[in-house]
């Protein structure tokens, strides 16, 4: 399944990162109405579901990143 992380949401549209670092634009009408940057989501029958697994994932990973670059 493709996970697709949102970049922002702009003038009504939702910035999305595909799996593959290409961006897209969506009506942000498309996700859900909390959803803020940083959120990760997969396409289900045309529809963007929050992958609470996925966006905990990344942010860990992200903050572990942060964690190591601040130690050197």
């Amino acid at each position: 399944m493709e996970t697709y992380k949102l970049d922002r949401i702009e003038e009504g549209f939702a910035v999305l990162e595909c799996p593959f670092g290409k961006m897209i634009s969506v009506k942000a009408k498309k996700l859900p109405e909390e959803a803020k940057s940083g959120d990760c989501f997969v396409l289900e029958d045309e529809e963007f579901v929050f992958s609470k697994e996925e966006t905990e994932k990344r942010r860990s990973e992200t903050a572990a990143l942060l964690d190591s670059l601040v130690k050197k």
